[in-house]
């Protein structure tokens, strides 16, 4: 199983739907509103780091309103 944080820089003020849409796509476990550098981070567990490039690539990424990503894979 591979795990990924998801650091989520959005449009000003699309957060709360964001937060909703992102957390109905396959492989998103949580979803966390931030404050500071980042929007929302988003926690993929799928189940080897090609799906997890799937789901951020053709998910994610997809996704209107997202401005960016910043990805971290969990070494252990």
């Amino acid at each position: 199983m591979t795990k990924a944080f998801i650091f989520i820089n959005t449009e000003t003020g699309v957060e709360p739907l964001l937060q909703e849409e992102i957390k109905s796509l396959d492989g998103v476990k949580e979803v966390y509103q931030l404050f500071g550098e980042y929007d929302i981070l988003a926690v993929v567990e799928e189940s080897n780091e090609k799906e997890v490039q799937k789901t951020i690539s053709w998910g994610l990424r997809k996704i209107k309103g997202i401005r960016g990503t910043n990805t971290m894979i969990v070494a252990r």
